[in-house]
């Protein structure tokens, strides 16, 4: 017995035609990008280890979980022109 997998190229909400590029990115899109659930991501960097064992994760959450978690006035990204640290601070 063979089963065969037949992908739908229709949208399973508007049943509109999906984009090929979209299909092409994402081969297993079931929406078309008007349709699509996705919202505003946010990030937070995580660094651990020491030394030559140190690594990085990202981890990538919908931006209303992460204001859940770090408040709503937490800035999108560092802004280093308002660092106060400097290179001769950091290698104190």
């Amino acid at each position: 017995m063979k089963i065969i997998i037949v992908m739908s190229t229709l949208c399973i909400k508007c049943k509109s035609e999906i984009p090929e590029g979209r299909l092409k990115a994402l081969p297993g899109a079931t929406t078309c990008v008007s349709c699509s659930t996705s919202r505003m991501k946010r990030a937070v960097t995580i660094v651990g280890g020491e030394r030559e064992d140190t690594y990085n994760d990202l981890i990538i959450m919908e931006a209303e979980e992460y204001e859940y978690i770090f408040g709503p006035d937490q800035p999108a990204s560092f802004d280093f022109d308002d660092h106060s640290d400097t290179d001769e601070n950091l290698n104190d």
